[in-house]
């Protein structure tokens, strides 16, 4: 402790990546629950559960601000570690260069994040994909509907051009 006193450059060090810690845990608490809620949510998107979506939305919705938080958190940490002397622009730099003995684990941590959130977006491209394909059927349906299952007045009858059916009559989608 006598060191830590003559030395305050030690103290600011471990209490930044002490906090550095703290954050990285707390990205990993949440970036887990968005892998449970994401695969929770392709299945209710598969099977169109919309009152299981409806609930799914405001628990992502505060996952979102939870992220938003961390994200303010990483900011301040980051201006905490400049005004201290430690010149970093990215969190993983900045454990990099205080972590000492430790820096190997935390950068596994990192990269083990950076895994998860490329999980994180690829699940969230499976949603949107899934959600378009949903809508444009659904659009086409209402439109077979509204023309009573004649093509909509908007297609050409021109000579020369050919028309084909929709994509809800292709096989391929």
């Amino acid at each position: 402790m006598v060191q830590l006193l003559k030395n305050p450059q030690l103290l600011t060090h471990s209490q930044l990546l002490e906090e550095t810690r703290q954050f990285l845990a707390a990205l990993e608490v949440v970036q887990a629950e968005l892998l449970e809620l994401y695969a929770v949510k392709r299945v209710a998107l598969t099977q169109a559960d919309c009152k299981q979506l409806i609930q799914l939305s405001a628990q992502e919705s505060e996952k979102a601000q939870r992220l938003q938080s961390l994200l303010s958190q990483r900011n301040r940490l980051l201006e905490r570690a400049r005004s201290s002397g430690v010149p970093a622009d990215s969190i993983s730099h900045l454990s990099g260069m205080i972590a000492g003995n430790e820096r190997e684990a935390l950068q596994a941590r990192f990269e083990r994040a950076q895994q998860t959130i490329v999980r994180l977006r690829h699940e969230s491209w499976v949603h949107w994909i899934i959600s378009h394909r949903c809508y444009n059927h659904y659009s086409e349906i209402l439109e077979l509907i509204a023309h009573c299952g004649q093509k909509a007045p908007t297609y050409s009858n021109r000579p020369g051009t050919t028309t084909t059916g929709g994509a809800i009559l292709d096989a391929s989608c």
